[in-house]
């Protein structure tokens, strides 16, 4: 039932109703006291039939509890409540009609609203719903046929319009039985009886004035007032509705099957079906068909009979009652009719006709409810019915193209839409509909009405027979006979260009966008300025709904209009196109991707009419000047309207087109006074102000040419006159009084900028913005050139003028967010990577920190201020952790900044240093001002920190707040006097850890409750925490400690929150507890033990020393489980024990052909640090707790020296990687301070030394090994740890005091079991000591090797380092020729092994004769040691070790290269060494031989009992690579010359190995070989059928290769014998690209490449990759150059050096032919020359920014590693002729060497030029910071001293890998090869003398001026540019 008025009662009991409903704790009994105040229901028993309806009086408040009732049932998410209500609401929906109500006009029954409403909640009860409310609307007819006037006007009316507007109002979803139901319903309600009745109930009411009607006359009147008043006609209009909504619905469901239905409007509903075709089904039933039609009939009915009505009113001059609903139920009637015909897919004329007839029907009154509903039926059809749709258009087109009064009412049928707007938008819709040609043709032929050139006007009107289409007639001419007038014609014009235009907005059709842009503009100017302007206007609206190309040609237009307006021609339409600019910048938003291109296109035009002026100016004098200017200042709104959107931000990274143009505009604005005269301040200052905030910098970051920038790319034009010089100097001057000096010398261009600069950023400051002008000091010229000195007096008048404003609205208490996001801006800044922006950053905050101290009050800011202490700290700590790979960004997710920094580690020094002193300053300045606020925030900021988002060990951010807050505040003076004692401080620490101290502990009592409440929750029970029950809390505690347990070992990795939560929790209730629970302690040990990373032993370590701290009773019992633990992990090989890490020779280890990947290395690096890092954590703690207890326990002490004798025991598994060096000498240190501190009985002391000894034996019996990576911190960690073991080893004296008893002594602490007494007599012991000295001055003399090697290693360039101690070593020195041979022979006695490495520490012929000699008289001992055969064998085969030979049956196998070795003729085919070669072959997987293809080819030559064949047999079958590629390899090896006439003397063998292979294959390896070589074959076949073609041109050559290509098909598996690990899986076949060469024909190209990626057998990526085939070149020599560099390349990546080689693969396949890989992303410095780029410097400023870019360093970083790799390698190899084609450059700046076929012994045409050891030219230095003495230089030279150290301990491998090709008649063979390249090595030299020789080296490569000469001769020989 409706509501009349407002009603504070059911509003309170809408709210009770809301509580009840979304409280999930309303009870049953609240619900059922609801009911209980509703309303009994009487008994069917009671109802007369007559159906009496005075059985129960319906009070206000019965009413209103129904109501809340209904409405609980709506909302409440419990079934059981609506299942209990539901059947009570629909017996109240029965008996409503028959209940009596007292007189009420406030009631808001929504009894029907809130049924549908559950039915849509609870569906399954939908139906019954439905059946009922329908029951109830059949019902009604009875009681409006009643006879009870009152009755009927006051209840039965009331609620028959209720019902109507709640279904109207319902989303319910209907269906056409549902419609049918509703419909015969309402059969007889429409009844003429009944209608008739209602009405002359009503007219009698509302004529009478008996008092019997005054309640029912008063009821009617406030419905009439309200608008909706209550009549027959209301009846029908209310009935219509429903039925049409019902059926929107229905159609809508049957096209939608989820319930999105259900949350749609109607006029959502509607909108869907005038949008689009409906998939409506066949009707299911004859009935429903027969409703549908009966629907239909009526509709028309009802709209004829009320049309005729209409007519008959409007005839006499009547209005229409608003009882009558006349146009609201013709307008529904129209709806219904075309909405039932289109669900009964029937159409007739009758409805045709009917819509027509609407539409051209002009309204009397500003009412267009009809042609509305016309105009959605005719679309209805249209969509609908696709015979009709044309005809349906050509409706719209006729209805709009008509010029009729009902346009010019212009009345809103909805929200700013007017009748023409909603007729386009239906149009739209139809066109929608159609293809694309149809819509074209439709709006093309409207546009064609619009003549294209201008009409002719003389004549004011045209005759009806005039040559327009009938269709074109208007409503009032074809009625009337008037011809056309004017008006009409421009009425008719602009409904076309608004109806296209309007059309393309919907549709959104480029094509269609583009023709309607071009026809309109070419029809502008030739109609009215009107018609022009409606044009302009339109072209806004489809610039927002445009492509980017539409749209900056309607922009373009505008530009080319407004270029116009300086002329006073047709001022209207420029006028209009500034307005157009205007509005298109106001409505921008909406396509924000376009900000660019329209301030672009604005800019632009401003530019170049201010220009335009300035050449009028130039050319008639100033007389015009100021309403010129105007011209150009009209568009400083526009530019207003489009910068002040606040997702504009275009000005913080503008593009390289913007900037100039800003610089220009602001150039006019200070040329034409806009910034200071008083004639345009007015007028434009507002709109200065908002373009001055989002101007981006005048200049951009990358010119660094500022002044010719000015000078030659500004609007400024030469030749300005004296006096404007003066006139801008004097400006200038007078705002810069101070540097009026060097305003004098300063151009007109100079000081136009500076102008602009300062206009700008005043206005910018005077907005509340400081920190933007920093951004201009970016660009080196302005903060480098003469410029910086203006630039920085502008910046300190900004900054007065914000510190001013700020104040001003300090004082009105408005300073906003603005001010905070400065001063966090000036904060960033502070760390920018620019000096001379940190320096004014510093300067600027220390300006606004001195005028508001209280500013560091914001959290936001002190955190951040301490953050970015914290993150340079990080950033000079880098230098530390990786020296040679800089980490260039920093991230604080606390504070959400990121800093980019240099590479110049004393530039982040200096920065670190000056802001920590800066804030310092301002910390203690806001703490004399707000003295417990900042110590507030800085105790917040302690608490705040995340232990799991850093690993750092120092955190100066927190250093800082515990300095500042513990000092003294002056706020308080008290505070500060206390008595001066000598040697004292006193500070506020105590307070401030009090205060700190009490927050986290109730903090942490809350969170700690918490937590524990949390866990203690299951389910839906509740459990209380009682803090006193002990046992509860630790059987709680063990509960968790064991699921913790449990995820540890089934999970792959726990959060270290949780543990770190955990395992504190359980610690805190361990102490806490009165008796300590044994099994949480043993959890408290084991859990971390068993995670085992370096984080969790962190943790553990600190809750043990926790825990023994505050509970010292439990110390015996937990540092038995720690040692239990520890030997756990050491029995389970983990973390130092483990072998996962374990490094191997490189030579036995696979060898790539692929670049060197820093994020392998890096990845290993971590690795490492994770493996190792939790022993290195848990030594710290148990030599912290040793020392500890070591004077109180005799228990513990013995605890630990028993777990140390198990870990010396196990020295031998340790790792033995180079990053668990420092573990192992923490394990000696601790070891050795037990063994001296400690009184242990003779035998024990011995037995713990020789363990000790042992151990440390253990380490350098292994290769000496280098630091592995570029951390510097544990270089230097080491070092000091060696020298701590030296000095202890040193110190150690024999004690052997106590002769062994099994009854220990009271003094003595140790015993060992299980013993018998044995007396130690004086010779035992003086044996015992001679041999423990001799074994001590071993170790010494490893030691310092150790330590003499690792001090080169860490400073290469032996530079004073005052970090390090300085060490002299001394053993050594003294060391003669028979204390060599001494120590020898005592290392062999400890291990053999130990021994052999003697010959790779120390450099003396002493040591490798004695170790010769031992070898050769022991060699059975040493059978396990490999690296000891090579000293037995040596270079050839000596007659003194023949006896020893029967031992390589047993002898370790060495690595393949040495293996392949032992076939050549030096050692005189020995079988024991062949048989010995063989196996040691056969033990390597295939993959690792088959790096050394070349030399087994070659081994050949030596072969004579067959065993290299065997091997060579072998293998071919087990790899089918193998097979192919040394087939490939013997094939090029076949003949000494390219052409293939010179055999070699190696043919029939290879001849005969090469068929067995062929013949041994069989099945898919068959098949497999067949495709292969077939493929390949095809490929390099081209280059031979190019040979005819070498003197044609390359467009020839081209098309030949193309041609040939074409032919090649791919087949499933082959390869390119350049990638055997990728398979070809496609061809680029047009990539084919000719080289040059003067007598060869070699080509490049393209192929589709899979990968398998590493460490993966089933992901795969997909590459492209080229090759070059040759034919009629040797490639064997390209061959072993680059096998050598892989070599190296390994050997770096083995130590984790940061080095770069790029190996790429060459495989010779046949004489003189080849295919070679080409390097991707690169290109040649020839190339570069060749593009005109001058120097290296050039190119890397020109591709990666200026040097102080992060861009530039990390290139330059790379160029550095890769220059020190290629610059060893070249020097040890001799590669020569590296001119700059040989010499590439990658994309990540690395260089890359290629073209080796001047390398060892030769040079190109034996000129000696290159006599430099390496290329080392001025622009490759100055690349690398231009001196020797710049921290990039040293980094170069330090890499290239440690890449020749690293190479040196494999020299002999080198050097075999070249002995075996000696015989393959290579050219770089000349004599003496071996020699000379051995010597390169200076094997004979230690360490530093070696780094020291490639100082020389480099010194000798800077700038060599040979170098400079060879690149001159090969530019005049060759035209290679340098």
């Amino acid at each position: 039932m409706d509501s009349l008025e407002f009603d504070l009662h059911g509003l309170i009991m809408e709210q009770l109703v809301d509580i009840l409903s979304i409280d999930p704790d309303t009870t049953k009994e609240e619900v059922s006291r609801l009911l209980k105040r509703c309303p009994e229901l009487p008994n069917d028993d009671n109802i007369s039939e007559e159906g009496n309806h005075n059985i129960i009086l319906m009070t206000k408040t019965l009413k209103q509890n129904i109501s809340a009732l209904a409405s609980l049932t709506a909302k409440t998410k419990c079934e059981a409540y609506a299942d209990e209500i539901l059947p009570i609401l629909l017996n109240y929906l029965r008996y409503i009609p028959i209940f009596s109500f007292e007189p009420d006009l406030t009631w808001k029954g929504e009894l029907i609203s809130e049924l549908l409403k559950i039915a849509i909640k609870f569906g399954h009860k939908r139906d019954i719903i439905v059946k009922d409310i329908c029951a109830f609307l059949g019902n009604l007819e009875k009681k409006l046929t009643c006879g009870n006037v009152e009755y009927i006007c006051t209840v039965i009316l009331p609620l028959l319009n209720g019902f109507f507007r709640a279904i109207q109002s319902s989303h319910i979803s209907w269906n056409c039985n549902d419609f049918e139901f509703v419909a015969l319903q309402t059969q007889l309600l429409v009844s003429n009886d009944c209608l008739q009745e209602v009405g002359q109930i009503i007219e009698t009411v509302l004529q009478s004035s008996e008092p019997r009607y005054y309640y029912a006359k008063k009821f009617l009147m406030r419905y009439q007032y309200k608008g909706s008043p209550l009549s027959s006609n209301g009846i029908i209009f209310g009935i219509t509705i429903m039925m049409r909504n019902i059926l929107a619905r229905v159609i809508i469901v049957s096209n939608n099957k989820d319930d999105s239905v259900t949350s749609m409007t109607f006029k959502e509903i509607w909108d869907a079906l005038v949008k689009c075709k409906a998939n409506i089904p066949i009707p299911v039933t004859d009935y429903v068909r027969k409703t549908l039609r009966k629907t239909y009939v009526m509709s028309l009915q009802y709209f004829a009979e009320l049309t005729k009505l209409s007519n008959n009113l409007v005839a006499q001059g009547n209005d229409y009652p608003s009882s009558l609903y006349v146009r609201e139920i013709m307008a529904a009637s129209l709806d219904l009719a075309a909405i039932a015909s289109v669900y009964l897919h029937e159409v007739d004329d009758e409805l045709i006709n009917k819509l027509t007839a609407s539409l051209f029907t002009v309204p009397q009154t500003p009412d267009v409810k009809v042609q509305t509903s016309a105009l959605d039926a005719i679309t209805l059809l249209a969509l609908n019915f696709s015979w009709a749709n044309l005809k349906m258009i050509q409706t719209f087109r006729k209805f709009l193209i008509t010029p009729s009064t009902i346009f010019e009412l212009a009345v809103a049928v909805e929200k700013n839409i007017s009748i023409l707007d909603y007729a386009i938008i239906r149009l739209a819709y139809c066109l929608k509909a159609v293809n694309h040609e149809t819509s074209k043709s439709v709006i093309y032929k409207l546009l064609a009405i619009l003549p294209s050139d201008r009409p002719d006007r003389s004549s004011s009107s045209l005759t009806p027979n005039s040559t327009l289409a009938p269709d074109q007639m208007s409503i009032h001419s074809s009625v009337s006979g008037i011809s056309r007038n004017e008006e009409q014609r421009q009425q008719m014009y602009e409904n076309i260009v608004c109806t296209v235009t309007g059309v393309v907005c919907i549709l959104k059709d480029d094509n269609i966008t583009e023709l309607i842009v071009y026809m309109l503009s070419q029809r502008l100017r030739n109609h009215t300025p009107a018609l022009d302007t409606l044009i302009l206007e339109k072209f806004v609206d489809i610039a927002l709904i445009s492509s980017e190309k539409v749209f900056s040609e309607i922009v373009q237009k505008f530009s080319d209009i407004s270029r116009q307006s300086l002329s006073p021609e047709n001022k209207i339409v420029t006028t209009a196109v500034l307005k157009c600019q205007l509005d298109l910048a106001s409505r921008l938003n909406s396509r924000p991707e376009f900000y660019g291109l329209y301030l672009l296109k604005i800019l632009s035009l401003f530019v170049e009419k201010g220009v335009v002026i300035q050449q009028t100016v130039e050319k008639n004098g100033k007389f015009q000047i100021t309403s010129l200017a105007g011209e150009i200042g009209i568009l400083l709104p526009v530019l207003k309207t489009l910068l002040s959107h606040d997702d504009f931000t275009d000005h913080i990274n503008s593009s390289e087109e913007l900037v100039p143009l800003f610089r220009d505009l602001w150039f006019h604005c200070i040329l034409y006074g806009f910034v200071s005269e008083e004639t345009w301040i007015p007028e434009w200052r507002e709109s200065l102000v908002v373009i001055a905030q989002k101007t981006p910098p005048l200049v951009q970051e990358t010119i660094n040419y500022l002044e010719s920038d000015l000078e030659f790319k500004s609007v400024l034009r030469k030749g300005n006159s004296d006096q404007d010089l003066v006139n801008v100097r004097s400006s200038l001057s007078s705002f810069l009084p101070n540097r009026a000096y060097e305003i004098k010398y300063l151009s007109f261009a100079e000081i136009t900028f500076l102008l602009s600069v300062y206009h700008i950023e005043i206005m910018r400051s005077q907005m509340g913005q400081c920190s933007f002008i920093l951004r201009y000091f970016v660009n080196q010229g302005v903060s480098a050139g003469k410029l910086v000195g203006c630039m920085e007096e502008i910046g300190n008048q900004v900054m007065e003028v914000f510190i001013r404003v700020c104040s001003n609205r300090a004082i009105a208490h408005t300073i906003d967010e603005n001010l905070r996001a400065h001063v966090r801006n000036l904060m960033i800044a502070t760390c920018h990577r620019l000096s001379k922006v940190s320096q004014l950053s510093i300067k600027d905050l220390d300006n606004l920190m001195t005028a508001f101290p209280s500013l560091l009050c914001d959290k936001k800011l002190l955190f951040l201020l301490l953050e970015l202490i914290e993150l340079l700290w990080q950033s000079c700590e880098a230098e530390y952790l990786n020296e040679y790979s800089p980490t260039y960004t920093y991230i604080s997710p606390k504070v959400e900044v990121s800093l980019d920094l240099p590479d110049d580690y004393n530039y982040r020094r200096e920065i670190l240093s000056r802001l920590c002193e800066n804030s310092k300053k301002w910390l203690t300045a806001a703490m004399t001002r707000v003295p417990s606020e900042i110590r507030g925030l800085l105790e917040n900021y302690l608490a705040e920190f995340d232990p799991y988002l850093s690993d750092h060990s120092a955190h100066m951010g927190r250093s800082i707040a515990i300095e500042i807050g513990k000092t003294f505040s002056n706020a308080d003076p008290n505070s500060v006097i206390f008595p001066r004692v000598p040697n004292t401080a006193v500070d506020n620490v105590s307070e401030f850890i009090k205060d700190y101290s009490a927050r986290r502990h109730f903090y942490g009592q809350v969170t700690g409750k918490n937590h524990w409440q949390n866990s203690l929750n299951c389910g839906d029970e509740k459990q209380e925490l009682s803090f006193g029950k002990f046992s509860d809390q630790n059987q709680e505690v063990k509960a968790s400690l064991a699921l913790l347990e449990k995820k540890v070992h089934e999970v792959p990795q726990v959060s270290m929150k949780e543990l770190n939560d955990t395992l504190y929790l359980a610690a805190g209730v361990l102490i806490s507890s009165p008796k300590p629970d044994e099994d949480i302690l043993h959890y408290v040990v084991w859990v971390p033990i068993y995670t085992f990373t370096p984080e969790s032993l962190k943790l553990a370590t600190s809750i043990w020393n926790w825990i023994i701290n505050e509970r010292p009773t439990v110390e015996k019992r937990i540092m038995a489980e720690i040692a239990n633990g520890w030997v756990w992990t050491v029995r389970q090989r983990k973390g130092l024990f483990s072998t996962a890490l374990n490094v191997k020779d490189p030579f036995v280890n696979k060898m790539q052909y692929a670049p060197s990947d820093k994020a392998t290395r890096d990845k290993n690096y971590k690795l490492a640090k994770f493996l190792f890092g939790p022993h290195l954590i848990w030594l710290q703690f148990i030599s912290g707790r040793y020392q500890a207890f070591r004077y109180r326990c005799t228990q513990l002490v013995q605890l630990c020296f028993r777990l140390f004798q198990v870990t010396l025991d196990a020295s031998v598994s340790i790792s033995n990687h180079s990053l668990s060096r420092e573990g192992r000498l923490q394990i000696l240190i601790c070891a050795l301070k037990i063994l001296q501190s400690n009184r242990m009985e003779a035998s024990i002391e011995h037995k713990f030394r020789t363990k000790i000894f042992d151990s440390a034996f253990s380490w350098f019996s292994l290769p000496p090994k280098w630091a592995y990576g570029g951390n510097k911190r544990a270089m230097i960690t080491e070092y000091k740890l060696l020298i701590d073991v030296y000095k202890l080893v040193e110190n150690d004296k024999v004690e052997l005091a106590e002769v062994l008893s099994t009854t220990p002594k009271k003094y003595s602490q140790f015993s060992l079991s299980n013993t018998t007494s044995i007396a130690m007599t004086d010779k035992i012991r003086e044996e015992i000591i001679n041999k423990t000295t001799r074994s001590k001055k071993l170790l010494l003399l490893f030691l310092e090797s150790e330590i003499s090697n690792l001090a080169t290693w860490s400073n290469p360039l032996n530079t004073p380092d005052l970090i390090k101690d300085n060490f002299v070593p001394v053993i050594e020195s003294r060391l003669t020729e028979d204390g060599w041979k001494n120590n020898v022979r005592h290392a062999w006695s400890i291990s053999p092994q130990l021994a052999v490495q003697m010959s790779s520490r120390f450099k003396n012929s002493f040591v490798q004769n004695e170790l010769h000699r031992v070898l050769a008289n022991n060699a059975n001992e040493a059978v396990w040691v490999a690296e000891a055969l090579p000293l037995l064998l040596g270079d050839k085969l000596n007659q003194n070790v023949l006896s020893q030979l029967k031992y390589l049956l047993y002898w370790a196998p060495v690595p393949p290269i040495t293996a392949v070795t032992y076939f050549s003729s030096t050692y005189d085919n020995n079988p024991l060494i062949l048989q010995y070669a063989m196996r040691a072959l056969e033990y390597h997987d295939v993959d690792i031989v088959f790096f050394y293809i070349p030399q087994i080819v070659q081994a050949l030559r030596y072969d004579t009992l067959g065993y290299v064949e065997r091997f060579i047999m072998g293998a071919a079958k087990i790899s089918q690579l193998f097979a192919h590629q040394i087939i490939w390899n013997m094939k090029a090896n076949m003949f000494k010359d390219d052409e293939s006439t010179i055999a070699d003397s190696l043919k029939p063998t290879l001849d005969r190995i090469i068929d067995n292979i062929v013949e041994s294959l069989s099945g898919e390896d068959k098949t497999f070989y067949e495709r292969e070589f077939t493929f390949f074959e095809n490929v390099t076949s081209i280059s031979g059928k190019l040979k005819p073609y070498i003197k044609k041109t390359k467009s020839e050559k081209k098309q030949k290769i193309d041609e040939e290509m074409a032919k090649i098909k791919v087949d499933v598996g082959v390869y390119l014998p350049s990638n055997p690990e990728g398979k070809v899986i496609g061809i680029d076949y047009k990539s084919g690209r000719p080289l040059q060469s003067h007598a060869k024909a070699p080509f490049m190209a393209t192929f589709k490449i899979q990968k398998t990626l590493q460490d993966s057998e089933v992901i795969q990526e997909k590459l492209i990759r080229s090759a070059i085939f040759k034919v009629g070149d040797d490639c064997r020599q390209d061959v072993l150059a680059l096998q050598l560099i892989a070599i190296f390349k390994n050997i770096f990546t083995s130590i984790g050096l940061d080095l770069y080689l790029f190996p790429y693969r060459v495989v010779a396949t046949s004489p003189g032919s080849g295919v070679i890989d080409v390097i991707p992303n690169s290109m040649s410095r020839d190339q570069m020359g060749r593009e005109k780029v001058n120097s290296l410097y050039d190119y890397f400023v020109t591709k990666y920014g200026g040097v102080d870019s992060i861009a530039f360093q990390k290139a330059r970083n790379c160029f550095i590693q890769s220059v020190a790799a290629y610059s060893v390698v070249s020097y040890l190899l001799q590669i020569k002729d590296r001119h700059n084609g040989n010499i590439m450059l990658d994309e990540e700046g690395h260089i890359i060497h290629i073209d080796f076929g001047f390398i060892l012994d030769i040079a190109p045409g034996g000129i000696t030029f290159e006599s430099s050891p390496f290329k080392l030219t001025t622009e490759m230095i100055q690349v690398m910071g231009g001196r020797s003495d710049v921290q990039q230089f040293k980094w170069f030279s330090e890499l290239c001293i440690k890449a020749y150290l690293a190479s040196r301990p494999y020299a002999e491998q080198i050097v075999q890998c070249v002995a075996l090709m000696l015989g393959s008649g290579l050219p770089c063979f000349k004599g003496d090869t071996l020699r000379r390249l051995r010597d390169r090595f200076q094997l004979e030299r230690t360490e530093r003398r070696a780094a020291s020789f490639m100082i020389e080296k480099i010194n000798q490569s800077f700038e060599n001026k040979r170098t400079v000469w060879y690149d001159s001769f090969q530019k005049a020989t060759n035209g290679i540019p340098h």
